[in-house]
């Protein structure tokens, strides 16, 4: 007999929190019917594991802790974020797996053009508290970036070319994003004064998606091979 779990019953579970879309460690132990000891046994090995291999700041981007009361103690629960979920997913089992993994991605896309569209929203009127939010965020990633390419040049520019300017790379990555985006701004602009909204929600998603593939790909290849892998990326996605 089919499981009475629905796509509306697993819709329900992904939420938006702190601005991600997140589904609850619990929730997703019922969807699939297995116990919640055993998805947090999964969690907590999984964030072991990057923690070993990158850093534990790493962890945040997957699994967010909440402490919760039940039944007169403290427990821990978690909030995964899309990533986390994916990292989960791959080794959960059972007759209508495949279904819910499916469902789950489809709900987990849904709310982040939900997500994004709310940004779109919010930064119309500068004066609203959700756009200076979103805004705040922006320079995040801004920094993220930045310092993503400091990091991973850094060694080499010391070592092998002293002589390069400090901003050389970071100006091949935002000639390239802008490229990409079709973004054409005169010298000494800045982009977010001038930009329309929906293309400064595409510059910051950029930034941010750029930031972590030069984290995790800097771990192997050489910072001049990392930009030109990062290139043929970015060309496939906007095609």
């Amino acid at each position: 007999m089919d499981s009475i779990i629905s796509k509306d019953n697993i819709e329900k579970t992904v939420t938006i929190k702190n601005g991600k879309e997140v589904v609850r460690s619990d929730n997703l132990a019922k969807m699939f019917e297995k116990q919640h000891k055993h998805i947090l046994e999964k969690i907590s090995k999984i964030s072991k594991d990057l923690s070993a291999e990158f850093s534990a700041n790493k962890i945040k981007d997957y699994f967010i802790e909440e402490k919760h009361q039940k039944q007169g103690g403290e427990y821990s629960r978690y909030y995964l974020t899309r990533r986390g979920f994916d990292l989960i997913a791959l080794s959960l089992t059972g007759k209508n797996a495949l279904r819910y993994k499916v469902w789950y991605i489809d709900a987990f896309h849904d709310k982040q053009e939900i997500i994004k569209e709310h940004k779109l929203i919010s930064k119309i009127n500068n004066s609203d508290d959700l756009w200076l939010q979103f805004r705040e965020e922006g320079k995040e990633f801004r920094n993220k970036l930045t310092k993503a390419i400091y990091d991973t040049v850094i060694t080499y520019r010391e070592n092998e070319e002293k002589k390069m300017n400090d901003g050389k790379y970071y100006y091949h990555y935002t000639s390239l994003i802008y490229k990409i985006l079709k973004i054409d701004l005169p010298k000494a602009v800045n982009p977010r004064d001038v930009l329309d909204k929906r293309t400064l929600v595409r510059l910051e998603d950029m930034e941010d998606s750029i930031a972590n593939k030069i984290e995790e790909y800097s771990k192997d290849l050489h910072y001049k091979d990392v930009y030109k892998k990062i290139k043929e990326e970015l060309q496939l996605w906007v095609r």
